[in-house]
């Protein structure tokens, strides 16, 4: 069989689809991958058998350039003529799917990685992303959703025939990468000058104004305000177009001393093996990654009350808040910084969940079947 994996980036392929790369060639396929700039990665052209930078446009409003992309992918697909197109990410996978329109040979699957189709938007904005989905579906094969909350909408909204959706559990983790570390604990917290009775509160997400980070300052500042001799440290991880306000932020808060932005970092396990839990603020998801790898090192977590999240914490794993409720979270900060048993139990919910449902092998293997049977 000969199949391509496209995605609007390279960080994407790189950072979550090369175990599915790997399986699919150890059942002696050709595993081709197209992205934005994916030369640049050493580890996607190794697990690939060919690579192809298409120049997506990730503006949605760059007429010109989406087009520029729309044509490279169609000239590929032309070229290559695979049986399987596998496309993710939004910008992607609505220019694959038109762009194979005609190639009669070529399959097309879906993985949704979040709909952007969601309750908070305006009603136009969602009318929009629906017609895409619903236009993109006429030449979607097989669509994998990862959440709950996209599964229903896909099914009531009927965007392909329901027999031709999957759900899966994320894109799964694997739990040897996470593993509690004390001497990273270590490490870490004397890299931040934190004791180890310090509070570390840990975020990992782009500085965006979808993750929602604000939130977090100011619920913070109001639980300092009702605790002024807490000892506790927001440490957030990741850049974006949103740091500078950020950082204002913090100094309008006086949070300087209680808040540290690390930018990017490679050393996720041991700053998860450091921190006493997670926090994600966001609007929007999917089935966030950076909690599977917390839950896989037995952190607790507060994140919004919104899909994806709600998969992962509604079985007790941690605590879910509106996202844009402020004493909500201040409560949520308070309960995880006073309640260490609290902690541990949330801990441990999340990484039975982890066990029983969202091990990366798990999901290779659902993936893995639903290409055979269709390949049968």
């Amino acid at each position: 069989m000969k199949t391509l994996q496209v995605t609007t980036v390279a960080n994407t392929l790189n950072a979550f689809l090369l175990p599915f790369a790997k399986a699919f060639k150890q059942q002696g396929w050709q595993v081709d991958a197209a992205a934005s700039n994916i030369v640049q990665f050493e580890n996607i052209v190794a697990e690939h058998d060919n690579c192809f930078d298409i120049q997506f446009c990730r503006n949605p409003l760059k007429i010109k350039q989406l087009f520029k992309s729309l044509k490279q992918i169609r000239k590929l697909l032309e070229i290559q003529q695979y049986d399987v197109v596998h496309v993710h990410t939004p910008i992607a996978a609505f220019l694959t799917r038109i762009a194979v329109i005609g190639i009669k040979k070529t399959k097309i699957f879906y993985t949704a990685h979040g709909f952007h189709y969601i309750n908070t938007n305006p009603v136009w904005k969602n009318i929009l992303f629906y017609l895409a989905e619903k236009l993109a579906g006429f030449k979607t094969d097989h669509l994998f959703v990862i959440n709950q909350d996209d599964y229903q909408f896909a099914k009531q909204k009927q965007i392909v025939p329901e027999q031709a959706i999957t759900f899966i559990h994320g894109i799964g983790v694997n739990p040897d990468g996470y593993r509690f570390s004390a001497r990273d604990r270590q490490i870490i917290r004397a890299e931040l000058k934190l004791s180890d009775n310090t509070f570390m509160l840990l975020q990992v997400a782009e500085l965006n104004d979808n993750k929602n980070h604000q939130v977090v300052l100011q619920a913070l500042a109001l639980f300092k305000q009702q605790n002024p001799n807490s000892d506790i440290r927001y440490v957030i991880v990741g850049e974006g177009r949103s740091q500078e306000y950020l950082v204002r932020q913090v100094n309008l808060l006086n949070l300087s001393s209680s808040v540290i932005f690390l930018g990017q970092r490679s050393d996720v396990p041991a700053l998860l093996s450091a921190c006493d839990a997670l926090s994600l603020s966001s609007k929007r998801e999917g089935l966030p990654r950076c909690m599977l790898e917390a839950m896989c090192m037995q952190k607790p977590i507060m994140a919004s009350n919104i899909r994806g999240c709600n998969d992962l914490l509604s079985s007790g794993a941690g605590i879910l808040v509106d996202h844009n409720e402020l004493q909500q979270w201040a409560k949520a900060i308070q309960q995880l910084y006073r309640d260490p048993e609290l902690r541990h139990r949330m801990g441990l919910v999340g990484f039975q969940l982890i066990e029983q449902k969202y091990q990366q092998d798990k999901i290779v293997d659902a993936v893995l079947n639903v290409y055979k049977r269709e390949f049968n």
